[in-house]
C-alpha cells in the first residue's frame, strides 16, 4: 500500500520515501506486540509469558535481612528491584531465550512490558532498527540526505545527497628513517678507553604514515563523491570505486584509477535523525552509514 511522505508529497511504498528519503507513516503494529496502554509490567511475566508478577519477600540471615523481589508465579523467575529498574535475576530454565538475552540486566517496567508481549528493550530495539535501516540504504531502498550547501556545480540529471564541511584527506606517504650501526669487536687501549675494529655503516628504512593533504568539504551525489579543499580537488566517479573500509570517523576508498588509498575523516561531526516506525533516533553520521549510502547508490545506477 502507498502512502503519501509528509515532507515532499511523493507516494511511495516502505518505510521510508524514495525520493527523499523522509520516513513514511506506517500502519499499526500487530496486537502481539503492543502491550495494551492501561496495562502493568506485573500483568504479564517477560520470560514465561503466562504468570503474572507478584512481590514476594525473601528473609536471609536468620530472619535479620529481609529482601522484597518481584517473583513470576508460573515460572519462578525472580526481578529484583535497582533504583527506578529491575533486573532479571534468577530463572528455572537457564536455556530460556529471555534469559540468555536480558539475564542479569537492569530494565525499566516499560521495557519488561514491551519484552512480555514480544517486543525488545530499547539498546535491542535501537539496534534491530538501525540494522535495517542501513539494510535499506545498501539496497538502494532509500538514501538519507543531510544538510549543507552544494561546493560542485552538479551536472545533468545529478543530485545532491549531502555535503559536510571541515573534512580532512588523508594518503599514505613514504616515509624514509636513517639508522647508524656498527660492526666489529673492540680492545681495551688504556683504562676507559676502547678501540673499535671495524666501521660504521648506514641503514636506511622505509614505511608508510598517514598525512593530511588538504581540508576541505565533502560532497556526495547520486554520481559521484567530490572533495573540494583549498588545495586539492578530488573528483570520484562511484563506478570507479573499488572498495569502501569504514570507520567511526571517515572512510577509505580505493579505486580503480587510483593506485594508493584514500582517506576522508572528519564526517562524524554531522548528526542524523532518524525515525523509524515511530521511534526516533539521533545517530552520528559515520563512516559505516556513508559506505551504506554509496553501496546504494551504486546499485541504483546498475
Amino acid at each position: 500500500m502507498k502512502m503519501k511522505c509528509p515532507k515532499c508529497g511523493f507516494e511511495d511504498e516502505g518505510n521510508f520515501c524514495s525520493n527523499c528519503g523522509a520516513p513514511l507513516p506506517q500502519t499499526d503494529s500487530p496486537a502481539n506486540l503492543t502491550p495494551p496502554s492501561d496495562a502493568s509490567w506485573l500483568d504479564k511475566c517477560p520470560v514465561c509469558k503466562a504468570g503474572k508478577l507478584s512481590p514476594a519477600t525473601e528473609k536471609k540471615l536468620l530472619g535479620l535481612v529481609t529482601t522484597e523481589n518481584i517473583v513470576c508465579e508460573n515460572c519462578n523467575a525472580v526481578f529484583t528491584e535497582t533504583g527506578e529498574r529491575y533486573k532479571l535475576a534468577n530463572v528455572r530454565d537457564v536455556t530460556n531465550e529471555i534469559w540468555r538475552e536480558y539475564g542479569n540486566q537492569a530494565l525499566t517496567e516499560r521495557e519488561w512490558k514491551n519484552i512480555a508481549y514480544g517486543g525488545m528493550s530499547d539498546a535491542k530495539q535501537r539496534e534491530a532498527d538501525m540494522e535495517y535501516w542501513t539494510s535499506q540504504i545498501r539496497e538502494g531502498n532509500i538514501i538519507p540526505r543531510i544538510g549543507g550547501e552544494s561546493q560542485i556545480i552538479l551536472k545533468k540529471n545529478e543530485e545532491m545527497v549531502f555535503a559536510v564541511p571541515n573534512i580532512s584527506l588523508r594518503e599514505p606517504r613514504a616515509v624514509r628513517r636513517i639508522a647508524g650501526g656498527y660492526g666489529g669487536p673492540s680492545f681495551r687501549v688504556t683504562k676507559g678507553v676502547y678501540f673499535r675494529v671495524g666501521a660504521v655503516g648506514a641503514q636506511s628504512e622505509s614505511h608508510e604514515e598517514l598525512r593530511d593533504i588538504d581540508q576541505g568539504a565533502l560532497t556526495l551525489t547520486n554520481k559521484r563523491i567530490v572533495f573540494s579543499g583549498a588545495k586539492r580537488a578530488v573528483n570520484i566517479d562511484l563506478r570507479k570505486i573499488v572498495s569502501v573500509e569504514p570507520y567511526s570517523n571517515g572512510i577509505a576508498l580505493r579505486r580503480s584509477d587510483r593506485q594508493k588509498t584514500q582517506y576522508f575523516t572528519g564526517i562524524d561531526q554531522a548528526e542524523l535523525n532518524i525515525g523509524i516506525k515511530g521511534r526516533a533516533y539521533s545517530e552520528p553520521f559515520s563512516g559505516l552509514i556513508l559506505m551504506s549510502m554509496i553501496e546504494g547508490l551504486i546499485k541504483r545506477m546498475e
